[in-house]
């Protein structure tokens, strides 16, 4: 092979860029939408797009021209730069100048406007996020850098809650079906919470959730959602329609994760203040219950004591009863005493009566005595027997 045959890559790209450096292709003014706006520094690095081609675009010192957004339409002015180290063609900004929203933006706002006007935006239809969510769902890609930022979000904040991923695409055309369709049957699994998350990315990118499909499967959900798509100034429909919108992955991992620790702190510390307060008050109904006890102790006392005096009292009157009684008693008995000893046959005897019986019966009456009788009669001093052999009646008694 002739050595003057071929060329360089250096010396092919040089040539490229004289061919560019030339002036032919500066100062042109091209018109396209914005997407994957970034600035790094001072400088904006993004792609300008129509339907059909795109081109890469730097835009340096851009604080001096109009920042737009993803989907704006806008007219640039500037030339095309050819990277000779890299082989990479940019077109290089000096102004940006905006046109107005781009054909994407705006089929969005349209799909945005209907979905509202039938109320899938409206706060009366969205979920309560759980307080103390105990499992958590995370529908998002496992390779991206999402998952692990929520991971760990959740993780330092409360190492008990269960997190369970399901891997799903979040970019493409597809994209947003096979969404709907994880969600459709996550949602009889009864998780605590489901968070949609995805990193930034332009609005292309971020199409799958700016689907209608999408946003009506999540607003239909009995679980609720919390969406995290982008930055924070992203705003998809999917965060319109979800239960609650976390600018970030790491925002809504914040949102549904509450702190395990400082609950801990607070169960201990109101525990510790129900014990003491339950303590304080089994002291004051110790207290309590000492001084009732001391009252009530006087009560009996002062009660027992009144209650001895009158005793006391009672006793004393009875025994002054009692001895008066026993006296009256005493007297009458010695009254009857000398009645019943005056009445006594002895005495009576002593005075010269005799006491006359017939077979032990004493006699009343010469009636009851026949001739021949045995009679005995009795004295003061003795006794004798004798034979009846004569009886006399006195005149006038029958």
């Amino acid at each position: 092979m002739n050595e003057h045959s071929y060329i360089s890559v250096t010396e092919l790209n040089l040539t490229i860029k004289d061919c560019f450096d030339s002036g032919i292709l500066k100062n042109l003014e091209i018109f396209g939408e914005i997407s994957g706006w970034k600035v790094s520094g001072a400088h904006a690095y993004f792609t300008l797009k129509d339907k059909s081609s795109q081109l890469s675009c730097v835009c340096f010192n851009c604080s001096r021209t109009y920042k737009p957004k993803d989907g704006e339409s806008v007219i640039l002015r500037g030339g095309v730069d050819y990277y000779v180290k890299g082989g990479r063609l940019s077109f290089q900004v000096v102004e940006i100048r905006p046109l107005g929203m781009g054909l994407l933006a705006l089929e969005f706002e349209k799909l945005k406007a209907k979905l509202q006007s039938e109320g899938l935006f409206s706060e009366e239809h969205k979920k309560q996020i759980p307080k103390y969510c105990k499992n958590i769902l995370v529908v998002t890609s496992k390779t991206g850098a999402v998952i692990r930022d929520i991971v760990t979000t959740v993780r330092r904040k409360n190492p008990m809650i269960d997190i369970v991923v399901k891997d799903v695409r979040v970019q493409g055309e597809s994209a947003a079906k096979e969404i709907s369709r994880a969600l459709f049957a996550i949602d009889k699994l009864d998780y605590d919470v489901i968070v949609i998350a995805r990193g930034g990315g332009s609005l292309e990118d971020l199409a799958p959730f700016f689907d209608e499909e999408l946003a009506r499967t999540v607003y239909a959900l009995s679980t609720p959602v919390v969406s995290a798509v982008g930055h924070e100034t992203d705003f998809s429909l999917c965060d319109f329609v979800a239960d609650a919108r976390a600018a970030t992955p790491t925002a809504a991992a914040e949102l549904v994760a509450f702190d395990y620790f400082a609950l801990l702190d607070e169960v201990s510390f109101k525990a510790s203040k129900i014990a003491n307060l339950s303590q304080n008050k089994l002291k004051n109904r110790i207290m309590n219950v000492q001084i009732l006890g001391g009252k009530l102790q006087n009560l009996a006392t002062k009660f027992y004591a009144n209650k001895q005096m009158r005793l006391v009292s009672v006793n004393e009157k009875l025994i002054v009863t009692v001895k008066r009684l026993t006296e009256k008693k005493e007297n009458l008995a010695t009254n009857l005493l000398l009645h019943l000893d005056n009445l006594s046959p002895l005495k009576t005897l002593s005075r010269g009566y005799f006491r006359v019986a017939k077979d032990g019966k004493s006699l009343k009456s010469v009636d009851d005595l026949s001739i021949g009788d045995n009679i005995e009669t009795t004295g003061f001093d003795g006794k004798f027997t004798s034979k009846i052999e004569k009886i006399e009646k006195t005149e006038g008694k029958e």
